[in-house]
C-alpha cells in the first residue's frame, strides 16, 4: 500500500512539472542602449523560447498608461518583429526600442513593466523590466582617467584617458580638450565615435626637476561640433617634494697657489638651505682670498646660503705663498712690474655726494667712482666692481654708463662695468643713486670699489679704493671717506 502511494506521487510530480513547462516563456532580455539623452531611443532586444509541443506565436503588451502624457519619460514602443512565430524549440529575438520624452527629468533612473505571453493561450506570460537611464546632455561621453595620485618631478608617466560613447548613435566632429596647470599636460584633438565605442588617449608627462611641489588641476572636456560640452572630468593629482642638491668640487694647483671650488645646484623642487665649510688654518687665512666673501667659524670658513629650485651657488677660494717666495724679490724689481705687484699709477677713488638727509636717516645718496690710467701706456681688459650693502637699494639712476651686470650676492648686490680700453692719462667717471631700505643708526660703511686690468706687459692687476663710512642720526654733522 505504501509503495502504491510513492509510485502515485511521483507520477503526479512529474506530471506537473511537464504541465508547468509546457506553459512557461524562457526569455532573456540583453540591453543594447539602456542609457539615452531625453528623446533619445533605448534599445533591447528580447530573445524568446518555445518550450511548448506545438508551435505558437509570441507578443509583447503593456500598459498604455505607463506611456506619454501619463508618463513623464516614455512615450512610445516599437517593437520589431510586432509577434514572433517559433516552433517547437525555436528561439527567435524581438527588438524593443523605447522613445523617451524631450523633457524627461536627467540623471534618473526609470521602469518600464512590459509583458510576453503566447497569442494562442494568453495565459502563458511571462513579466519583465525594461530599465532606462536619462542621461545629461553633458554626460553623453563618460572619461576614465588613469592619473597617478602623485607624481615624482622628473620622472616620466604614461596617462591615459578612456572615453565612451554611452549612447547608441554615431557620434562626429567630438573635440576633446585636455587642459592642466601643467604646459607638458594639455592637448585638444577631434575624433569620432561609434555607438558604444570606447577610445584610449595616451599622454606622455614628464613633470620637470625644479616643478613646484603642490597639487595641480587637470580638466577634460567634450565637445559637439557645436560646441556643446558632451562630457567633463575634473580632478587634482599631487607633485611630491624633490630634494636633489647636486654638489661639484674642483681644485687648480699651481706652483704656490691652489685655487679650491665648490658648486652646489638645487636640481629638486625645494627650496633648501645649506652651508659649505672649508678647513683653513689660521696661516693659510693670512694668505687666501674667498669669494663670495665667508664668516669664520672656529677657523673655518663658512658660506651659508639659500638655493631655490634651480639656482647655484659657487664658493671659492684661493690659497697663494707667493708673496712669501717672492716678496723680497718683488721689493727690488718694483720697477720692473715682476708678478703680482701693483701699478699705483691706475688710481680709482670712490666718494659720495649727499642728495637729502632726513631725521630718521640718509634717504637717497650718490656714488661716484673715478678712474685715471696715469700709465705712458694703455690698459686693457678693465673690469670695475663695486658692492652695494643688502641695507641699501639702487634707484637705477645710473649716469652716462650703466653696470654691463649685476649680480645679487650674500652680502649684497655686485655692480660689474666692463669698460675695455683705457688710454693713458684717460679717465672716467661712474655714478649711481641709492636709498636706505630700512632706518639708519650709527656707522654704515660702503665697501671700496675694485678695478682690474691688464697691464702693457700683460699682468693682470687689481686696485682698490677706499671704503666709505656714513654716521647717522641727529648728531651726525658729515660722513667720511676712509
Amino acid at each position: 500500500m505504501k509503495k502504491t502511494i510513492i509510485i502515485t506521487t511521483l507520477i503526479l510530480l512529474i506530471f506537473t512539472s511537464m504541465v508547468h513547462a509546457e506553459n512557461e516563456i524562457i526569455s532573456e532580455l540583453t540591453d543594447v542602449s539602456k542609457d539615452v539623452e531625453a528623446g533619445g531611443a533605448a534599445e533591447y532586444l528580447l530573445n524568446i523560447t518555445n518550450h511548448r509541443d506545438s508551435r505558437d506565436v509570441y507578443r509583447i503588451t503593456y500598459n498604455e498608461l505607463d506611456l506619454y502624457p501619463f508618463s513623464e519619460f516614455a512615450r512610445n514602443l516599437v517593437f520589431e518583429p510586432s509577434q514572433l512565430k517559433l516552433d517547437v524549440g525555436e528561439s527567435g529575438v524581438m527588438k524593443i526600442l523605447l522613445k523617451t520624452v524631450d523633457t524627461s527629468p536627467q540623471d534618473k533612473g526609470y521602469e518600464l513593466p512590459l509583458t510576453v505571453s503566447s497569442l494562442t493561450n494568453p495565459e502563458i506570460a511571462e513579466e519583465f523590466i525594461l530599465k532606462t537611464y536619462i542621461v545629461s546632455p553633458e554626460d553623453v561621453i563618460l572619461i576614465f582617467p588613469e592619473i597617478p595620485d602623485e607624481m615624482v618631478p622628473g620622472e616620466e608617466y604614461k596617462i591615459k584617458i578612456r572615453f565612451k560613447n554611452r549612447g547608441n548613435i554615431e557620434l562626429d566632429n567630438y573635440e576633446i580638450l585636455i587642459t592642466s596647470d601643467l604646459p607638458q599636460f594639455q592637448k585638444n584633438f577631434i575624433t569620432n565615435f561609434e555607438p558604444k565605442e570606447e577610445i584610449i588617449e595616451t599622454l606622455t608627462l614628464k613633470a620637470g626637476e625644479n616643478l613646484k611641489p603642490g597639487d595641480y588641476v587637470v580638466n577634460v572636456k567634450v565637445y559637439d561640433s557645436r560646441s556643446k560640452t558632451k562630457g567633463s572630468y575634473s580632478s587634482a593629482f599631487t607633485i611630491t617634494k624633490n630634494e636633489n642638491i647636486e654638489e661639484l668640487k674642483d681644485k687648480e694647483g699651481r706652483f704656490l697657489k691652489k685655487t679650491y671650488t665648490v658648486t652646489r645646484n638645487n636640481k629638486g623642487n625645494v627650496k633648501t638651505d645649506m652651508e659649505i665649510i672649508a678647513n683653513v688654518n689660521f696661516f693659510s687665512r693670512i694668505f687666501s682670498k674667498a669669494d663670495p666673501e665667508p664668516i669664520v667659524r672656529k677657523g673655518d670658513y663658512v658660506w651659508q646660503f639659500t638655493l631655490e629650485p634651480g639656482d647655484e651657488f659657487v664658493a671659492e677660494y684661493t690659497t697663494n705663498y707667493r708673496p712669501i717666495f717672492y716678496g723680497l724679490v718683488l721689493i727690488a724689481l718694483a720697477t720692473l712690474g715682476m708678478m703680482y705687484m701693483l701699478d699705483k699709477s691706475v688710481i680709482i677713488r670712490k666718494r659720495m655726494y649727499k642728495i637729502r638727509r632726513t631725521p630718521e636717516g640718509l634717504s637717497e645718496l650718490k656714488i661716484l667712482i673715478h678712474l685715471k690710467n696715469g700709465n705712458s701706456k694703455p690698459i686693457k681688459n678693465v673690469t670695475i666692481l663695486d658692492v652695494l650693502p643688502n641695507t641699501m637699494a639702487a634707484t637705477e639712476e645710473f649716469g652716462t654708463l650703466k653696470p654691463s651686470r649685476v649680480q645679487q650676492g650674500t652680502r649684497g648686490r655686485r655692480f660689474i662695468w666692463e669698460i675695455g680700453e683705457l688710454a693713458p692719462q684717460e679717465e672716467r667717471i661712474l655714478s649711481y643713486k641709492i636709498t636706505s631700505k630700512v632706518k639708519l643708526i650709527g656707522e654704515t660703511r660702503l665697501p671700496p670699489a675694485v678695478v682690474q686690468f691688464t697691464s702693457s706687459n700683460g699682468k693682470i692687476i687689481s686696485e682698490h679704493s677706499a671704503s666709505i663710512v656714513l654716521e647717522h642720526g641727529p648728531k651726525a654733522q658729515q660722513d667720511k671717506s676712509l
